[in-house]
């Protein structure tokens, strides 16, 4: 198994970024940042360099998913047989890419078709672990890792951390880059699951994650808060992929319902309230029109 760890980076706090190579490069045997166009992307390159890791930088903000595409067709083109997809500010424990490595391999000999492993991440904002969810009809179960010591089956998992191989993204197929940013992970898993793929979690890789600047809650519910352009994104891919066939049931009414609660929450409980209510309101718009890509000024 070689692993090529992909980092996406858009305008990162450099020094929290450094912490993550320095912990990432030990763990695999190549190590790769795509810049979307960040207007400090010299400080991003020193600091490639000092890990001796691959640059490549876009001269603008491609999004997510095209990003990470640029990393799958490097690692096919360099001899490696796994992408290991990292966040800019996640920070690797040691052992955690050992630890997917080993668990998935033998899940492979177990089960066969798997998508993709990740980590267990625990949540710094919410302070909550991440859960596994999967569908049955139209309910959909949340289920705790708590008390697990064996991977554990989930319908969708957080791209950041997850270890995928080659082989998988050449049926499945890559990152919908349209989307830009907003459940690219998701949809690609809910691909995966459709072609007979399974994607798992490893509640023995445990890694902190920050998910956005803060939450608010809503009833028993932590909701992450972002800046508003990402309430547009969520929104309007929300909206589109609960359209999509290879979306399950449960899932297209989660994301309906979900948006009905951003609606009602953003433009009461966050800050920049009327732009946030109006970003969602022309993602709804451009959903229906199956308007993607970037959202134009």
């Amino acid at each position: 198994m070689r692993i090529l760890a992909v980092t996406v980076t858009y305008n990162p706090d450099t020094a929290l970024l450094g912490k993550a190579l320095q912990s990432a490069a030990p763990q695999v045997q190549g190590l790769a940042v795509v810049d979307n166009g960040s207007a400090n992307a010299e400080e991003i390159r020193t600091l490639v360099s000092a890990v001796g890791a691959h640059f490549l930088a876009n001269q603008q903000n491609l999004g997510i998913a095209a990003a990470q595409n640029q990393g799958v067709d490097l690692a096919r083109t360099t001899g490696f047989s796994h992408i290991l997809l990292l966040d800019q500010d996640t920070v690797l424990t040691p052992g955690v890419v050992a630890d997917l490595s080993a668990n998935l391999a033998a899940l492979e000999e177990q089960h066969g078709r798997v998508a993709a492993i990740g980590p267990a991440y625990f949540e710094v904002n919410s302070q909550q672990q991440t859960r596994a969810y999967r569908t049955h009809g139209l309910r959909l179960s949340r289920i705790s890792l708590g008390s697990a010591t064996q991977p554990v089956a989930s319908d969708s998992i957080i791209a950041s951390g997850s270890l995928i191989p080659l082989t998988v993204l050449d049926r499945v197929g890559g990152f919908k880059e349209d989307l830009f940013i907003d459940l690219v992970d998701v949809e690609w898993c809910f691909r995966a699951r459709a072609a007979g793929y399974v994607s798992f979690l490893s509640p023995t890789a445990a890694v902190d994650h920050r998910l956005g600047s803060g939450t608010v809650k809503l009833g028993s519910r932590q909701i992450a808060i972002h800046v508003p352009i990402r309430n547009y994104y969520w929104v309007r891919n929300a909206l589109w992929l609960a359209r999509q066939p290879y979306t399950p049931l449960a899932w297209r009414l989660y994301f309906i319902s979900r948006c009905l609660a951003f609606l009602g929450t953003y433009p009461t409980l966050a800050d920049r309230k009327v732009q946030r209510l109006r970003l969602m309101a022309r993602g709804i718009r451009d959903s229906l029109a199956s308007r993607l890509g970037p959202l134009d000024p």
